[in-house]
């Protein structure tokens, strides 16, 4: 019996150590739970926050921004304004500065097609940013089929040729102007809002330009893309209109 009772005793020993092992196995679960909830939904929390921000441009009259430059001009440069709407509403207007000087084609292709001042009449007024990539590329000048099929240059060929010198330019930060392209040489009129560096594209697409006001929309743009291509946009990201700064 003496035995019988030190083993009852030792088992009654034992479950304060059968309590905490079972606390410590079931806090880990809870804490791994957790932390697979959160990383599941932070995609979709960034997203929502997004969503958020846009409804508050996009439902609200926005007064007309004061015509203030922050930039100043750069010799043998022109630049151009750009206005757009997102989901109809107004969101603002983008200011670009273009390397007339540096790649004089490309820029004076892309300038006739804001202003729509070419002989054939092509203008982006009217027309939409078809792929947004966010952290990538707002893309857009497909004004022909809005779907990334179309468009064409100001020249008689349709596409022209990459200016070496814009070859060497670097997609080395945000707000870069560059041309989208389907291989060498095929230039017509798509391009690129750049959001961020992208090396990889260096030497492959000519860039022409860079924003100098405006950043602040092209922010909005972004937040109406979508986080991997391939995904169908839920906002219309328009080019409603645009014109040449000449004083």
């Amino acid at each position: 019996m003496n035995t019988s009772r030190r083993g009852h005793a030792a088992a009654g020993m034992n479950y304060p150590k059968y309590i905490t092992a079972f606390l410590v196995v079931v806090t880990l679960v809870y804490f791994l739970w957790v932390q697979k909830s959160f990383a599941m939904s932070s995609p979709q929390l960034k997203a929502s926050a997004d969503e958020t921000k846009l409804a508050a441009v996009t439902t609200t009259t926005i007064a007309p921004k004061p015509v203030v430059r922050s930039w100043s001009r750069t010799p043998g440069r022109r630049y151009v304004w750009i206005d757009v709407e997102i989901d109809g509403a107004p969101v603002g207007r983008i200011t670009a500065e273009l390397y007339m000087d540096i790649v004089p084609a490309t820029a004076e292709n892309f300038r006739a097609l804001v202003t729509g001042d070419n002989a054939a009449g092509l203008s982006y007024k009217g027309s939409v940013c078809h792929r947004i990539i966010t952290g990538f590329i707002v893309q857009c000048g497909d004004f022909e089929t809005g779907k990334g099929y179309g468009g064409r240059s100001i020249y008689s060929t349709g596409k022209f040729n990459d200016e070496p010198a814009g070859l060497q330019l670097k997609h080395d930060k945000r707000y870069v102007l560059q041309m989208a392209n389907s291989g060498p040489n095929s230039n017509g009129s798509q391009f690129c809002f750049m959001l961020g560096a992208a090396p990889h594209l260096n030497g492959r697409h000519v860039v022409f330009g860079q924003v100098v006001d405006g950043f602040e929309v092209v922010d909005l743009m972004e937040t109406a893309g979508a986080a991997e291509d391939g995904v169908v946009l839920k906002h219309n990201v328009v080019l409603k209109k645009g014109g040449e700064y000449l004083d």
